[in-house]
């Protein structure tokens, strides 16, 4: 099997040149590291690295719809997961439908449940190849993946998904939670990194991401990014490398929904229609930038109400300071910064039946 060539220092082939998206769920922003991961640190040495990027929510279904759409939750109709109901209507042009239109092959190999077509991640997508349930192993994703590679001989984009850091943790070497975290993203990172190699030899781009980041030891619901709006979940790791991009570091505040043009840039594609999303090539600065939790969970997020999808955070994070509406407990931090939540639609109940039991083998309880 190609996993094992990992170990194994296996040549490098020369795919044909393209673009590569790579998410890793619930990826913290500070473990993108040396230590935590030292393939996607090398990877950020090579190319940019985004040191203030933002999700716009802390679940994967709804984040990766913001990263195929360059809309924020409000805009693309999805406030949660899949399996909650939300799915991405036909009507939003996503990443892969524009690469398809212009010619060129796309693919996306998953490793989740919340990524899978069941939440409409798949448009644009000629191939989709994800578990029917619950997830499957990174090396398993990354083996199809280079499969469909090799068999590409022009233009390709690519979306590869791994679940590793998502609890519930397999790491065997720990029982500690906060080093078990690590150890998965450490585990994703080691498979990933010859895909990264590769990539770049064959003078393809790569741009690297998560759908969110976790929650440790900061709060009462640690491991429950979800029900959390906190830094740790909010800020996520950005990195993009390949032809003409020059070693750098960002700071300018920037977010998942940039990914939309700058996917378009790297291929010398126009980016279609009108987005308030920016190209990362070449970023500026973003005075704010508002997001949401997943849910509300009162032993989490004290004094948040109704429970569930339509009691959320919303969060706006800007240079004066930070603002959170919780709906059941209203207004905490920065004032001045209150008519940009107040403009920001509350979420609503989807139109399709959750698929509770999907969301139940995954780890989440709501």
């Amino acid at each position: 099997m190609w996993w094992i060539l990992l170990a194994c220092g296996s040549p490098e082939p020369s795919f044909a040149p393209g673009v590569l998206l790579v998410t890793v769920d619930t990826w913290r922003a500070d473990h993108l590291s040396e230590k935590h991961s030292p393939e996607a640190w090398d990877l950020a040495k090579k190319g940019m690295r985004f040191d203030n990027a933002y999700t716009t929510i802390g679940l994967t279904t709804p984040a990766h719809a913001s990263l195929f759409t360059g809309k924020q939750p409000p805009e693309h109709g999805l406030r949660a997961n899949n399996h909650h109901g939300y799915q991405l209507d036909a009507s939003h042009l996503t990443v892969a439908e524009s690469f398809q239109d212009n010619g060129w092959s796309t693919a996306a190999f998953v490793s989740a449940y919340p990524a899978g077509p069941e939440g409409g991640l798949d448009q644009g997508f000629q191939v989709f190849d994800g578990p029917a349930q619950g997830e499957r192993e990174t090396a398993k994703t990354l083996s199809k993946a280079r499969t469909w590679l090799e068999d590409q001989d022009g233009p390709w984009f690519l979306w590869v998904h791994a679940y590793d850091p998502h609890g519930p943790y397999e790491a065997e070497e720990t029982t500690d939670e906060k080093e078990a975290y690590a150890a998965e993203v450490r585990k994703a990172d080691r498979l990933l990194g010859l895909l990264y190699r590769e990539v770049l030899a064959g003078g393809g781009w790569v741009a690297l991401s998560s759908d969110h980041g976790e929650v440790l030891d900061e709060e009462n619901c640690n491991w429950q990014h979800e029900r959390s709006s906190s830094d740790a979940v909010l800020r996520i790791p950005l990195v993009l490398a390949g032809p003409g991009i020059q070693p750098s570091v960002q700071k300018e505040r920037v977010g998942i929904v940039d990914l939309f043009p700058t996917l378009h840039a790297m291929a010398g594609l126009v980016t279609p229609g009108e987005t308030q999303a920016q190209n990362l090539l070449t970023p500026q600065h973003r005075p704010a930038w508002i997001a949401e939790s997943g849910l509300c969970e009162p032993s989490c997020s004290p004094g948040c109400a109704p429970p569930g999808v339509l009691g959320k955070d919303r969060v706006a994070i800007a240079d004066e300071g930070r603002l959170r509406f919780r709906p059941g407990e209203g207004y905490t931090g920065e004032a001045a910064l209150r008519p940009l939540l107040e403009a920001y639609p509350a979420p609503s109940e989807p139109d399709s039946t959750p698929q509770v039991l999907q969301g139940r083998a995954l780890g989440y309880t709501d």
